[in-house]
């Protein structure tokens, strides 16, 4: 499993490179994505829509970000239900829970994210002997590795 970051510095996204079309994005390959990171985002147009492109820390960092937002934006409900008790109820327990919601709600943690997740590999490596199936990249062809050139008369 991935390590996990402590990161205090502030969190903002930049757009970088863009792509006009999947075929644009297909013919310049891996490469394209070495400047996507840090922060960075690529955003690829398509004819089904637009999509962005981030790298998996930056991803992890977001995620992070938005559970923690989820988190403080559940502690606020409970606050402005508790807020609404104490108008109604003017009473030691109501104002006591007021108290306790609103220091709840500042000394909530922060969420730690991930910088990687460990790689994914197959659940079972069972196959049935009918079925061709080839696991071991070293193995696998891969038909654009070779130069293979045919001639028709």
């Amino acid at each position: 499993m991935g390590s996990v970051v402590q990161d205090l510095t502030p969190f903002t996204l930049k757009v970088g490179i863009q792509w006009s079309s999947f075929e644009k994005f297909r013919a310049e390959g891996a490469r394209c994505l070495e400047p996507i990171k840090n922060g960075t985002i690529g955003i690829l147009q398509t004819k089904t829509g637009q999509y962005r492109i981030i790298e998996e820390r930056d991803f992890q960092q977001m995620l992070g970000l938005a559970r923690d937002v989820d988190r403080v934006r559940q502690g606020l409900r409970i606050l402005i239900q508790t807020i609404r008790v104490v108008k109604k109820h003017r009473d030691t327990d109501s104002i006591n829970l007021l108290i306790e919601a609103a220091s709840t709600l500042g000394t909530l943690p922060e969420l730690p994210t991930r910088d990687t997740f460990d790689a994914l590999l197959p659940e079972s490596t069972d196959v049935d002997t009918e079925d061709e199936v080839d696991i071991d990249p070293d193995i696998i062809v891969r038909p654009f590795d070779e130069k293979i050139v045919t001639l028709k008369d």
